[in-house]
């Protein structure tokens, strides 16, 4: 049966520091399919990514977007670094008639373009608490029981906030909280038509109280997977291309990076496959940058008379 649901589980502040200090038996892969790898999440040559920027990469799969945080006078669209909007992976699902729905921390819209076109909203604007792992479960799967194809986003709050606090222990209760979350997502799906991704948007050292550029877990559960597959070292950036592929679509515009997915089952069929994402995305992104207008040749727009 072919995938017609992606669950992107964004886990805010969860580091593989963080994730280590926890028992996190589930997004470990105790269930025998899943694809672990070590995200890169900084911006390039740029540092520590700021909450919806990490999001805008991840939907967009493009390294030079903006964003700022969805609000009530802000719907959450990513921008490149001319001020253009920049097409996501949410975008392009609406255009082939799927659903698109954001839970969570108010971030989760960004990955899917904004909060308007959304076909199901339960962000923080709506009064949802963010860091409530048992409410986020119910609403997702609540969600997922009227969503007959798409993409579903949920962004968890409790690590990145007990991080913020220097609360060590209230950090990996809520790993393990997360890793609870996700026990109970699985169960509520059909394991044969949903694509689960976990991933993290940067890391958050609980004795600093500051957000850090250490690498962060990422997960694919699937059916498709056999075992425990080593994805090694890849970049968030390549989120947007995994959900594309799994669901059959075309890449957002400017995406870059590689479908995880597809990389996965891959390496569980034996096959000779370079787990590092730097060769090939380097190659991708000097051929990007290459097509992009230079700034001293653009067409000046007149000003805006007051």
């Amino acid at each position: 049966m072919a995938v017609k649901k992606v669950i992107l589980l964004v886990i805010d502040g969860m580091d593989t520091v963080n994730f280590t200090m926890a028992d996190t038996p589930v997004m470990s892969g105790i269930h025998g399919r899943t694809a672990v790898g070590v995200a890169h999440t900084e911006i390039i040559g740029a540092g520590a990514a700021l909450t919806p920027i990490a999001h805008a990469m991840m939907g967009t799969g493009s390294p030079d977007v903006v964003a700022l945080r969805p609000g009530l006078e802000n719907p959450g669209k990513c921008y490149n670094y001319y001020g253009e909007v920049v097409e996501t992976v949410g975008d392009v699902a609406r255009a082939a008639g799927l659903a698109t729905a954001a839970v969570g921390k108010n971030e989760a819209a960004v990955v899917l373009g904004g909060t308007e076109g959304l076909t199901f909203c339960r962000l923080e604007m709506e009064g949802v608490n963010a860091s409530d792992d048992v409410l986020l479960v119910q609403e997702i799967l609540g969600i997922l029981d009227r969503m007959d194809e798409g993409i579903l986003v949920a962004t968890y709050g409790g690590v990145d906030l007990a991080g913020h606090r220097k609360n060590v222990s209230g950090l990996i209760e809520a790993v393990e909280r997360a890793d609870r979350m996700v026990g109970c997502i699985l169960e509520g799906v059909d394991p044969a038509e949903t694509l689960v991704i976990i991933a993290a948007d940067h890391g958050t050292n609980p004795l600093t109280g500051r957000h850090n550029t250490s690498p962060t877990p990422l997960c694919l559960i699937s059916c498709e997977i056999s075992g425990r597959v080593n994805l090694g070292v890849v970049h968030n950036l390549e989120i947007a291309a995994t959900i594309a592929g799994a669901l059959g679509l075309r890449l957002p515009a400017r995406a870059v990076g590689r479908d995880l997915g597809s990389l996965a089952r891959r390496v569980a069929c034996g096959d000779a496959v370079e787990l590092n994402y730097q060769e090939e995305l380097n190659r991708q992104l000097a051929e990007f940058y290459r097509r992009q207008p230079r700034r001293h040749e653009l067409v000046q727009r007149p000003l805006r008379s007051q």
